[in-house]
């Protein structure tokens, strides 16, 4: 099950707390009165329980069957931007390193994409030169290097520009800072595993690739 579905669940959950509050008389309900009228409801709690373990298993498949593919876990440089928009478009999850191989700190952003493409397998993770894709570059604006831009189904949730948003050095920064703004945008999952074994979003809100 989706992640976002998972979510859902876990809200209805809180939900029917909620309104089970709501019909115990007053002063006298208390949160382990509440629990427990949860947990005594077995048929509520298993399928909890079995969606649970079903999210953990359709993640292990897919996370499986990423690494064979061999299309997650590192960072593919492209040099057709058709093909990078129809990828980006097709895929949950994906970020998108804008570059140019003379600049350091573009060196520098790619050292850290690396760890974070090994580390977070359901994601797609991308690099292309600036100088293979005029029309990404006039459609998203992109002035300022490096210019990292992440997707969630197509659509765009944030975009870092620079070492900026990154801390306090100005040509260097952890992996961790980074990690955060991407997991706070929501193209990474939250479940991390290591190969082989939602910062602010843009002001615009989210937008497309629109080709």
């Amino acid at each position: 099950m989706p992640l976002d579905q998972l979510e859902a669940y876990e809200k209805s959950i809180v939900d029917k707390a909620k309104g089970r509050a709501s019909e115990i008389n007053d002063d006298d309900a208390s949160l382990d009165e509440i629990l427990g009228e949860l947990e005594d409801d077995a048929d509520f709690m298993e399928k909890y329980r079995e969606q649970r373990l079903q999210q953990i298993a359709d993640d292990m498949k897919k996370m499986k069957h990423n690494v064979e593919s061999e299309q997650y876990g590192q960072v593919v440089t492209m040099t057709d931007e058709s093909e990078l928009m129809r990828l980006t478009t097709a895929t949950d999850q994906v970020v998108i390193h804008f570059y140019l191989e003379s600049f350091q700190k573009c060196a520098t952003m790619d050292a850290k994409l690396k760890r974070l493409a090994e580390k977070h397998l359901m994601t797609r993770f991308f690099r292309i030169s600036v100088e293979k894709c005029p029309f990404l570059v006039a459609r998203l604006e992109i002035k300022v290097l490096p210019c990292v831009v992440a997707y969630k189904n197509g659509l765009e949730r944030d975009k870092i520009v620079g070492f900026t948003r990154l801390g306090n050095q100005t040509d260097d920064f952890e992996t961790s800072a980074l990690e955060a703004i991407l997991f706070k945008c929501g193209v990474l999952a939250r479940k991390m595993q290591p190969r082989g074994t939602r910062t602010n979003q843009t002001d615009e809100g989210d937008s497309d690739l629109d080709v």
